[in-house]
């Protein structure tokens, strides 16, 4: 199978087959960022601390996780550490001693990671002791998700796979069928209802029997249309979110779809290409296109409410619900606040001096981690 490493790889071979092009005054040069606008300021937003870790983020593949009030945060070396969330002091640190390939997930007294042979790792929150290691025969590109009796890792052989959460013994895996190019990276399954629902690499969404993984039913997200296998790279790379009764999920150069979960189906959908999870908010649903554009509809008849170009370019990355607000980092180290009620920019700061990659909240305080590995908090 063939994988692309990195984002900028695929970016690339879609700008090279023309490298030549002729502007006039008053056309847009679409290889550079859109540039910035003024706004009206209504929040101001403050850093509070900020911490480094080691080795690179570029796949926005290491976040943190919070858990009995701490945040747990590993990085690319393979260090784990626990932080107070509110101060940034470091409580405890370990190391060990091996790459790792994804954040941590917390939970039910785990940490649990994924090192880039193939490996899962569960400790325990309060002594650090490794509990297990378990091969999955694949890289773990996305942080696990803890449940009661099970852990489930997705892996880059397009298996979702449940571990049982004391012994690391497989205790059920669903395989997808991989399609022959994919972008490296992956969505992190959800848990609603006794099921448990993942996106996969070939578009399509999936629902399975929590404790038993019964296949239940699954669904394009959007089908192939092109002639070539970069056309048909429809890779969903995030994790679906659930409103009420429908579940929303997005695919790069697909569609933002909406499944019904008692009707086992998509019953909604609206052309989107994304990299990111869709984001909730004041009664709308937003989603983050893989161009920069922004996109919003109602949640009470899913009708478009509005759209913007305003960070075209810019290398967004994902989107979270901040104090009622849409919070949106970019390629060049700024945050930026938008009224998820009309799309209108009413904050923004510049927090760091590399890329934001991801963002997090937690108990009224946003973390951003950056593309060099550092974690900066922030607060309004």
């Amino acid at each position: 199978m063939q994988k692309l490493s990195t984002l900028g790889l695929l970016l690339f071979l879609f700008s090279s087959c023309s490298s030549i092009s002729f502007l006039s005054d008053e056309e847009e040069d679409l290889s550079i960022p859109a540039e910035l606008k003024l706004f009206q300021e209504s929040y101001s937003i403050e850093r509070l601390w900020k911490k480094s870790f080691k080795g690179p983020n570029t796949l926005a593949s290491f976040k943190p996780s919070f858990y009995s009030g701490e945040m747990f945060v590993a990085d690319a070396s393979g260090a784990i550490s626990s932080i107070d969330p509110i101060s940034g002091n470091v409580n405890w640190s370990i190391d060990l001693d091996k790459p790792l390939a994804s954040g941590i997930a917390a939970g039910y007294g785990k940490l649990v990671v994924g090192d880039t042979n193939g490996f899962v790792i569960a400790l325990n929150t309060k002594t650090q002791e490794v509990l297990w290691e378990k091969n999955i025969g694949g890289e773990v590109l996305s942080r696990a998700v803890i449940d009661t009796s099970l852990i489930f890792i997705k892996n880059s052989a397009g298996e979702l796979i449940a571990l049982d959460a004391e012994s690391g013994i497989k205790e059920w895996v669903f395989r997808s069928q991989l399609p022959a190019l994919t972008i490296r990276g992956t969505g992190e399954p959800i848990i609603d209802s006794g099921m448990i629902f993942a996106s996969f690499d070939n578009g399509r969404l999936g629902a399975f029997q929590l404790e038993t993984g019964f296949f239940l039913w699954d669904a394009p997200i959007s089908y192939m249309e092109g002639a070539s296998e970069l056309e048909n790279l429809i890779d969903a790379d995030s994790a679906p979110v659930i409103a009420k009764q429908l579940i929303f999920a997005a695919n790069y150069q697909g569609n933002l779809t909406a499944f019904d979960k008692a009707q086992k189906r998509a019953v909604w959908n609206a052309e989107a290409s994304s990299f990111h999870s869709p984001v909730i908010g004041k009664g709308m649903i937003m989603v983050i296109g893989e161009s920069g554009s922004l996109q919003s509809y109602s949640l009470a008849n899913l009708s478009p409410s509005w759209t913007s170009d305003e960070y075209s370019r810019r290398d967004l990355s994902n989107g979270v619900i901040f104090d009622g607000l849409l919070l949106v980092g970019d390629l060049e180290g700024y945050v930026h606040l938008i009224n998820p009620l009309n799309g209108l920019t009413v904050g923004r700061s510049r927090i760091s001096n590399k890329s934001i990659k991801s963002l997090v909240v937690f108990s009224g305080l946003a973390y951003a981690v950056d593309a060099g590995s550092n974690i900066i908090a922030i607060t309004l």
